[in-house]
């Protein structure tokens, strides 16, 4: 390769909506070495999670004009048989899929690679789960390799066998520390939060596999046994309205605050005491790791791609999933104890700085580029 010419890439993106599989792959876009890459990010609309693009010419924003596949996928065609692109990269399995769908037509053949942010169709029904798991594998034959952000999806990759266990790679999802533990601290008046509130926030969708009523159902429990308590469900989704009535019908709707979907989560986390994940299955959890990045200790379920992060009893506490009576145990056990709360914060600190930083994560994504 002549050493003045740049590596380009284009980094594929389902949607342009808020979310933690587009936090990683902006903050891979934003982080790249522009002295070696040319970088292209796609989004089929635009939406929240383009804004940080805005603010910086480094990375060339693409958006088709319609949000639709026949509109992505011609889009795509066009601008890939006019501009040679060294790599693709398809954040997700829906943008693989455009991405599959294309190859026959290209004009030149680029290096594909495509991070599985979790292998969702591995949890459907059983009549869904092995021809969509058939159709993953074939596909696949297109793809020179496949990233899994956690030991639990690169698990099941291995389980089904969906492409050769040569092409699997694990490269971990990582994320702006600094821009969690060096932010101001957000005024709880702002949400009208008394100053004496102790906060405990879910950061999370609102559908399945969250299964926020579980949170719900824990914080009832805590109510009826400590004062000055409010919770704050972060996010937003096709549950949300169910998730309002439950809490009205178990009558906590006036301590649960629904912000939906923010673009100040540094300063969200600033003002909790405890962070709660609660799913039936992830990939790697990544509101959990910013709640460690903020030095606060989180409560999660233990399931695969959470139970990774988690050091029961040293960095937060893994609770089963659906075990209201134990999460609100865990919740009363940190919420009485500052200093436990302090030390779990510092640990959990700890471990993400040195296992999922940003930095860490781009550069194993720039040697990988490099090497194909």
């Amino acid at each position: 390769m002549n050493s003045n010419k740049k590596t380009k890439i284009l980094i594929v993106n389902p949607s342009a909506d808020l979310g933690g599989g587009n936090t990683i792959s902006n903050n891979l876009a934003m982080g790249l070495d522009k002295n070696i890459f040319e970088v292209f990010s796609f989004f089929p609309q635009k939406g929240p999670a383009i804004f940080i693009f805005e603010k910086s010419s480094d990375v060339i924003l693409l958006t088709s004009l319609k949000n639709d596949l026949f509109s992505i996928l011609l889009f795509l065609l066009k601008f890939l048989n006019k501009n040679k692109i060294d790599v693709i990269h398809a954040q997700g399995t829906r943008a693989a899929f455009w991405v599959k769908i294309l190859m026959p037509f290209l004009k030149s053949r680029p290096k594909i690679i495509y991070t599985l942010h979790g292998l969702h169709i591995a949890h459907r029904p059983f009549f869904q789960k092995y021809p969509l798991l058939w159709l993953e594998k074939i596909s696949n034959k297109f793809i020179d390799k496949l990233i899994c952000p956690s030991l639990s999806v690169k698990s099941l990759v291995e389980k089904y066998k969906i492409i050769k266990n040569s092409k699997v790679k694990l490269i971990y999802n990582g994320i702006d520390i600094k821009n969690f533990y060096t932010i101001s601290s957000l005024n709880k008046k702002s949400l009208k939060i008394s100053e004496n509130y102790s906060v405990i926030s879910a950061i999370q969708r609102l559908n399945f596999p969250k299964d926020v009523s579980t949170i719900l159902l824990a914080f009832k429990i805590i109510k009826d046994n400590f004062k000055n308590v409010i919770l704050l469900i972060i996010g937003s989704g096709p549950l949300l309205k169910k998730l309002q009535e439950e809490a009205r019908e178990i009558g906590i709707f006036e301590n649960v605050l629904f912000l939906g979907d923010r673009q100040d989560i540094p300063e969200i986390l600033s003002i909790s005491d405890i962070v709660i994940l609660s799913s039936c299955f992830e990939a790697l959890g990544l509101s959990l790791l910013e709640a460690m990045a903020a030095k606060k200790p989180v409560i999660g379920t233990n399931v695969e791609g959470i139970k990774e992060i988690i050091k029961n009893g040293e960095n937060g506490f893994l609770v089963e999933f659906g075990d209201k009576e134990k999460m609100a145990e865990s919740i009363l056990l940190l919420l009485n104890n500052l200093k436990l709360r302090q030390k779990m914060g510092e640990n959990g600190f700890k471990f993400v700085s040195e296992n999922f930083s940003k930095e860490k994560m781009i550069k194993e994504y720039q040697n990988l580029y490099l090497s194909l």
